[in-house]
């Protein structure tokens, strides 16, 4: 098997090692596609050139070997789910941390991991019809999370992003409106039952607090590990219900990713168009450098090893 390691800041490098069979409760998955995280861009941009350190978490492939005790699965089952190390051409993960994936659904764009953060985000909000909803933050996360919201048929759905790429995604998937953040705070405070946060920014969280209307729903859901955040104490006068949109716990993520595979197999949510860059397993450091150069239509990069 072969797979990518970090060895110093911003570099990484392909080492094959004999193959290893699964073990019990294992099954082996050849990867068709894992996706590159900006969770795991601090221990690649970081890497202090001391002990190699290896990524990825986010897992699409296909069975090729199953472990004793494994009953279900067989040679060939496409799937999708939990595993990491996964930057690799070759991983043995366990078979209850997988799902099938749907028939209709290319393994380059099934990638269960995110999948289920953002529809277990969702799920905290107590979405119903008729709600005005907004989405702050349109990068990957964030328009699939507008997927999510629009799946519970809003009567209002706004995604608001400073990057015109990804709001025109974002009407194409099912928003009603996109706008700026500028444009936001000048014409949509306090204007939502439901605002998602994904944009893991100290000034993407603020204004999502204040487009809350009075007894509503903030949902915290992006990634932020770059410093101190803070919440105005106008939201507790607002009565405004604050929640965090992630979970460390296993069986929530994994009925999550139920969900979102099932949106994905009835066509109501789709990671397609936000695949726009691909890397080879030799070529990760590219991957990774996309969140440093943004390129204009940047949304996701997978590595297909």
């Amino acid at each position: 098997m072969r797979y990518s390691e970090v060895i110093a800041a911003r570099t990484s490098r392909v080492v094959e090692v004999p193959d290893v069979l699964p073990a019990a409760g294992e099954v082996q998955v050849r990867v068709q596609a894992s996706g590159v995280c900006i969770s795991e861009r601090p221990p690649w941009e970081h890497h202090d050139g001391g002990e190699p350190h290896r990524l990825g978490h986010e897992l699409s492939g296909e069975i090729v070997a199953i472990g004793s005790g494994v009953h279900g699965w067989s040679v060939g089952d496409r799937v999708t789910g939990f595993g990491s190390p996964v930057f690799a051409d070759l991983v043995n993960v366990s078979a209850r941390s997988l799902l099938p994936t749907p028939a209709n659904v290319p393994s380059w764009a099934a990638l269960g991991e995110p999948l289920a953060c953002v529809v277990e985000a969702l799920s905290r909000c107590a979405l119903t019809p008729g709600m005005r909803v907004a989405v702050v933050g349109l990068g990957f996360m964030g328009l699939g999370a507008l997927q999510v919201a629009a799946s519970h048929a809003p009567g209002r759905l706004v995604g608001v992003d400073p990057n015109p790429h990804t709001r025109a995604l974002a009407l194409e998937l099912g928003a009603h409106d996109v706008c700026t953040p500028e444009e936001a705070k000048d014409s949509l405070r306090h204007g939502f039952d439901v605002v998602v946060e994904f944009s893991g920014t100290a000034p993407g969280l603020a204004l999502a607090g204040d487009l809350v209307a009075q007894h509503g729903v903030l949902c915290i859901a992006g990634y932020h590990h770059d410093g101190a955040r803070e919440l105005d104490v106008e939201l507790w006068y607002r009565a405004v219900t604050i929640i965090n949109g992630f979970t460390p716990q296993r069986w929530r993520v994994m009925a999550a990713m139920a969900e979102g595979l099932r949106l994905m197999a009835d066509r109501r949510l789709t990671f397609e168009p936000l695949i726009t860059h691909r890397v080879s397993l030799d070529d990760i450091d590219t991957g990774f450098g996309y969140f440093l150069d943004r390129p204009a239509e940047f949304v996701k990069a997978i590595c297909e090893p």
